[in-house]
């Protein structure tokens, strides 16, 4: 029963996960924020984030007016360069204008990702390189199609609502991804505190006929 209500709550997610993909969305954004995925050889894109980028890159072409690309990724230990400065590189060499771009290369987590990706969208409509965008401004946040959730989740974290828009992985490497995902959404207090509290309900009838 146990493994039976786990893999009922997976199937859940999965669902939901490609779910999210259909959802019809508006093509004019203001900004798109591309998620680092990491640089192999500390300085060479990888082909995850390649596939995050000529995702960003598609979107940017197809938007009536043009957004400005924040590719987000800090450096790591192992990495000679931000990601952010390696992703920015990568756009500029696909036809992406450099005055479309705000490198965002201080991030080390998704969370940080997000957070530092909205101090930059805030500074720039105050007038460090001013943008008129009425109200609020249209985000997307590019990802693999296995992180779009958890990506959405911490953007509402940090204070702003925008559209996921998920790249293609390799088949093959999407459902060892989507086990990761689901591991790390249920990490989460409120998540594991629901899981565990759906499992017991599950459970309770065959508690109570076992011990009643």
């Amino acid at each position: 029963m146990s493994a039976a209500y786990l893999s009922l709550c997976f199937l859940s997610f999965l669902v939901y996960s490609w779910f999210l993909q259909l959802i019809p969305r508006r093509r004019d954004f203001d900004y798109v924020i591309i998620l680092g995925a990491g640089l192999i050889g500390g300085e060479k894109i990888s082909r995850l984030l390649s596939q995050r980028l000529d995702k960003a890159i598609e979107v940017w072409r197809k938007d009536p007016t043009p957004p400005v690309m924040i590719p987000s990724g800090g450096q790591g230990t192992d990495e000679s360069l931000p990601e952010a400065r390696a992703m920015a590189a990568y756009l500029v060499s696909h036809g992406i204008p450099e005055e479309k771009i705000l490198a965002e290369p201080r991030s080390r987590t998704t969370s940080e990702n997000l957070k530092f990706s909205r101090e930059l969208i805030r500074s720039d409509i105050s007038g460090n390189n001013p943008m008129q965008v009425s109200g609020s401004p249209y985000v997307a946040i590019v990802t693999s199609n296995y992180h779009v959730y958890r990506a959405l989740r911490y953007a509402r974290r940090s204070g702003f609502t925008a559209t996921g828009i998920g790249a293609p992985v390799a088949a093959y490497y999407w459902p060892s991804a989507l086990m990761r995902e689901f591991a790390a959404i249920h990490a989460e207090k409120k998540h594991a505190v629901l899981l565990i509290a759906g499992w017991i309900l599950c459970m309770l009838p065959f508690i109570v006929f076992a011990f009643g």
